[in-house]
């Protein structure tokens, strides 16, 4: 395992990091549960993940970058939440 050197400005060293995570569901609902993931998605810009979500009917991918891995923990873990909050909540309506 390497280890990163620190800057000679002694600011933190970044690594750019990406995940990309697919969700395959038994029902219709990808595309669902994209729509419902719209309005935290529009808002990535503006915070430590960049996020862009592609879905079907039966998928939806999530592709996440982040300055470091700290941050990318942080937003694989909240949108494992959004999704299972959203598939929850559109699960018991259809």
């Amino acid at each position: 395992m390497s280890h990163l050197k620190p800057s000679k400005t002694n600011k933190q060293a970044f690594v750019e990091s990406t995940a990309v995570i697919k969700f395959t569901f038994e029902s219709n609902i990808g595309i669902a549960l994209s729509e419902a993931l719209k309005p935290e998605v529009s808002l990535s810009s503006e915070r430590f993940v960049q996020t862009k979500v592609d879905a079907d009917e039966a998928h939806l991918t999530l592709k996440l970058n982040a300055r470091d891995l700290g941050d990318l923990r942080a937003g694989i873990n909240s949108y494992f939440n959004l999704v299972k909050a959203s598939y929850e909540t559109l699960s018991a309506v259809l």
